[in-house]
């Protein structure tokens, strides 16, 4: 086999896998995308026993309420959704020559940015069939820039965070896309950047050391920090905040993610649940700093690095909570 017959395959295949995870991540595990999951020994046996009403449900539980799949609630640095985060996204599709659709979900949505990845691939594929060589390097420079700038600055944390849920077929799937995307990505010799943090903002150590030298410390400033992933390197779904709460018999009442913090937060210091909290939250520390010491050693140590120093701030976060209660 010629090597460019093999890296046409190449990039037709990762073109294909790349489309399907976007359609899935986008619309879930539908009938129609189910019978082409089950033609595939790698999704399927995750994927059964399939009953399209309970994967609509699971997939809306999971990615609607849980671990919504968008680059701007892991990269920016208001953990909310659009912003400065999603224009960037829009504007390498731009130069990609990609057309998003975003009738139903911006362009920074995890489905997306895969349909894109999948339009390169498609294009090498159809540039090495050619013959234009010149345009196969154009586009390889493409993916993996848009690998180094956007999808591997964050995904690495979203699949760990989609793995806390609990088994399922989205944890298997998006284990299979970090492992394809890593696969596309590896030879890049370029060093993708620390999320990024605008000028005017602390970095998360300062803020950390802020937030402990305040008297006047809230749990407001508390949960906004611990639900920003750029800055606490992790994150806590709605089921996570549930899980904290029932480690420690404390109520969250309802609302989004930042209010059920907060009221956990605030029970906790009121029934003297304080420590048995911080515990409970050092436990989550450990488990995402687990997930990425487990790539040292590979050539994707270095996307973990600014994940592993936000962290470590968090981890000083918790400590120097230890010594008091703060305010309400």
């Amino acid at each position: 086999m010629s090597t460019a017959l093999s890296a046409r395959e190449a990039a037709l295949a990762s073109g294909r896998a790349y489309g399907l995870f976007g359609q899935l991540f986008l619309h879930g595990l539908t009938p129609t995308l189910f019978a082409v999951v089950e033609t595939l020994p790698e999704l399927a046996a995750a994927a059964l026993p399939y009953d399209p009403d309970e994967a609509a449900a699971a997939f809306y539980a999971l990615l609607g309420m849980n671990v919504p799949p968008y680059q701007s609630l892991f990269l920016d640095d208001t953990g909310l959704l659009g912003g400065s985060e999603c224009d960037r996204v829009r504007e390498s599709y731009r130069e990609m020559g990609f057309a998003v659709d975003e009738a139903n979900e911006p362009a920074d949505h995890l489905g997306h940015e895969l349909l894109a990845l999948s339009h390169l691939c498609l294009a090498e594929a159809d540039a090495w069939e050619d013959g234009h060589m010149a345009m196969v390097a154009r586009i390889r420079r493409l993916e993996k820039t848009f690998l180094t700038d956007h999808l591997l600055r964050w995904l690495p944390t979203f699949v760990m965070a989609v793995r806390r849920q609990g088994p399922s077929f989205y944890a298997h799937l998006a284990t299979l896309t970090l492992e394809l995307a890593l696969a596309r990505w590896q030879p890049a010799a370029t060093t993708p950047p620390s999320p990024p943090v605008p000028a005017s903002s602390l970095t998360p150590r300062e803020r950390v050391a802020r937030l402990l030298a305040d008297p006047n410390i809230g749990l407001a400033e508390i949960a906004g920090f611990l639900l920003t992933p750029v800055y606490s390197g992790l994150y806590l779904s709605r089921d996570d905040i549930g899980r904290l709460a029932r480690a420690v018999d404390v109520p969250t009442g309802f609302g989004e993610r930042r209010q059920m913090l907060r009221t956990l937060l605030q029970g906790a210091a009121v029934f003297d649940c304080w420590q048995a909290l911080l515990a409970a939250l050092s436990a989550v520390v450990d488990e995402f700093a687990a997930g990425y010491e487990r790539f040292e050693g590979t050539p994707a140590a270095v996307l973990m690095a600014p994940w592993q120093e936000r962290l470590a701030a968090t981890r000083a976060l918790v400590g120097g909570m230890g010594a008091g209660k703060p305010n309400g």
